[in-house]
């Protein structure tokens, strides 16, 4: 009969499907490297490699920070991969537990899972992301032992050893903190909505990246891009009778790359870039950082979160218009 951990693989690969998985950045289109797997081998790969080689190291790196991300998202895509690469070793000793303690073997397999997970959100701070992994494992482990153990068996079986294996796409634009203006204070919200528009293409224009938007509009408007605002949002109070078209709306995010190097992270940041890497390798960066090759890709979503840069909702109307009058137009 198919269990917790037959689930979990179901479930991983209904969402990945045959399509191919970049760990890197989570966008294959947006990825530097340019060989990708397939989930099916992506997984042969996460599961079988082992934990001290560096290749691998830096893979499980990649995998911890995807999920970190995906948690700040809401999603739990990532953190369901990461449960389905480790499962496998879960398998044999989950099955030796049952049979020589005598409990259910589903009981001993939704604990370690279960147990994995409140060690995955244990981990989120503190612990760098090459040991998250081990920790999952181990606590998994222990626990599998403990429920035997509290069966009361008088059977008798030999210590187990913990078992370790894995383990600027860019546009013409800068993220700076200062690129929304605060209008939390003006009571309309069509008004504060309108400046909070007007003064993203103020910025850009003076910045000399009127291009990027641009180009951007001219996606929107054509149809060959959409922005990431969701339906329900755009028909939730933020039409407004005189904008063109209320589908229009784009978050400021839209505007920025998904990822950018950590060097322009750390400048964003006002650290040094070295005291970056620091903190990545102490467990203590403040948000996720994805291994891409030798270096780190950081999600622009996040680095906004964490310098509280709101992602306004604004509509292409005002953006021009606001771009328009720092060029002097009427």
């Amino acid at each position: 009969m198919p269990d917790i951990f037959d689930r979990i693989g179901w479930k991983v690969r209904e969402i990945f499907g045959e399509d191919l998985v970049c760990v890197h950045v989570g966008d294959v289109k947006e990825c530097d490297i340019k060989r990708h797997p397939t989930y099916a081998k992506f997984h042969t790969e996460a599961t079988s490699a082992g934990i001290r080689s560096a290749p691998s190291s830096r893979l499980w790196e990649s995998m911890i920070a995807m999920g970190r991300l995906c948690d700040l998202d809401g999603g739990d895509t990532w953190r369901l991969a990461i449960l389905d690469c480790i499962t496998p070793c879960f398998r044999s000793l989950s099955t030796r537990i049952s049979r020589d303690f005598r409990v259910e073997r589903e009981d001993v397999r939704s604990a370690m899972v279960a147990t994995a997970l409140e060690v995955w959100r244990g981990t989120a701070m503190g612990v760098s992301p090459r040991h998250v992994r081990d920790r999952m494992v181990k606590a998994a482990f222990d626990v599998a032992f403990q429920i035997g153990k509290a069966n009361g068996s008088e059977g008798s079986m030999d210590d187990v050893e913990t078992f370790i294996q894995p383990g600027f796409h860019t546009q013409d634009s800068a993220l700076r903190a200062s690129s929304i203006i605060d209008v939390s204070s003006i009571r309309d919200a069509d008004v504060a909505e309108q400046l909070r528009g007007e003064r993203i293409g103020a910025l850009f224009q003076m910045n000399g990246h009127f291009d990027v938007l641009r180009n951007f509009h001219t996606a929107l408007r054509n149809g060959s891009r959409s922005g990431s605002v969701s339906q329900a949002v755009r028909t939730s109070g933020l039409s407004r009778s005189f904008i063109s078209d209320p589908n229009l709306y784009y978050y400021v995010s839209d505007l920025y790359p998904s990822f950018i190097g950590l060097r322009e992270a750390a400048d964003v940041m006002e650290i040094p870039e070295s005291a970056a890497h620091r903190l990545i390798r102490a467990g203590q960066f403040p948000f996720p950082a994805a291994r891409a090759g030798r270096g780190y890709k950081i999600s622009v979503k996040a680095l906004m979160h964490f310098r509280n840069i709101p992602d306004a909702v604004v509509h292409v109307d005002d953006v021009e218009n606001g771009a328009l009058h720092a060029n002097g137009g009427p």
